[in-house]
């Protein structure tokens, strides 16, 4: 009779097992690694949209239009058709505003029918079968920018969390340079502190400034929406979004570039 104790035989066991025992550590390593990866892509769906449901305001990029609307985080009503194919609505949550007015001022939100969470905290608004028909992504001070090919750019705007981080008239006060595609100061101008009529200031450009502006030269300036509003006496603007490093950038942006910052 073999002897089942010897150090031989436990060798050829172990011998015979290592490998099995090896690729079950395996999977349980890349299981848990996966779960780990989805918990720090931020968990489920539903996690997400809580994160993002809110009062929001849909604009034009000029400001002048805005459709009032709040994403929810209950599921859609209806599943978008085909979105099981897609993917692109298979976690759609419900969404509310007037949508008659809406449509009379921002014309594809008659289009929308609810919204998901997207990737680096995007938000995605879908039609009725689920498709995308804008994604907005974060930018600065509760606001997200989405452009629409052939359209335009419209921004969602977070009202509360934009006016917790809201720039101030004050905070703008000063010399600024004002620069073209390469960057480099074309000329001045100076945001003063005196005011035209409530919320609207003087604006002096130096005459250079006509070659980045125009032959009409604006001579007020004012903050709207969380952006900085260069206007003339007619009325024609040049809208500027702030940016991170604290200089402001025209919207939506063309062909022709123009950027403020601290004159040194």
């Amino acid at each position: 009779m073999p002897d089942t104790h010897g150090p031989l035989f436990s060798s050829r066991v172990l011998g015979e097992i290592a490998p099995a025992l090896f690729a079950a550590a395996l999977l349980v390593s890349t299981l848990g690694s996966s779960a780990r990866a989805q918990g720090a892509a931020g968990g489920t769906p539903a996690e997400a949209a809580a994160q993002l449901a809110d009062v929001y305001q849909l604009t034009n990029a000029d400001g002048d239009r805005i459709c009032p609307l709040t994403l929810s985080v209950k599921r859609a009503k209806e599943a978008p058709r085909g979105a099981a194919a897609s993917g692109a609505g298979a976690a759609a949550f419900a969404i509310d505003f007037d949508r008659p007015a809406c449509a009379a001022t921002i014309l594809f939100s008659a289009d929308i029918a609810s919204w998901s969470p997207g990737p680096g905290n995007s938000i995605h608004l879908l039609n009725g079968a689920g498709q995308l028909v804008a994604e907005f992504t974060e930018g600065v001070g509760g606001n997200w920018e989405a452009l629409r090919e052939g359209d335009g750019v419209y921004f969602l705007v977070n009202p509360r969390l934009a006016d917790s981080a809201a720039t101030q008239p004050g905070d703008l006060v000063g010399l600024w340079e004002l620069a073209g595609a390469n960057g480099t100061p074309a000329c001045r101008v100076q945001l003063a502190e005196e005011t035209v009529k409530p919320g609207m200031y003087r604006l002096a450009p130096d005459a250079a400034c006509a070659a980045l502006l125009g032959r009409t030269l604006p001579d007020r300036w004012r903050l709207d929406g969380g952006d900085l509003v260069l206007e003339t006496a007619g009325g024609d603007r040049v809208r500027f979004a702030s940016s991170e490093d604290g200089a402001w950038t025209k919207v939506p942006e063309d062909s022709r570039p123009l950027l403020l910052s601290r004159a040194p």
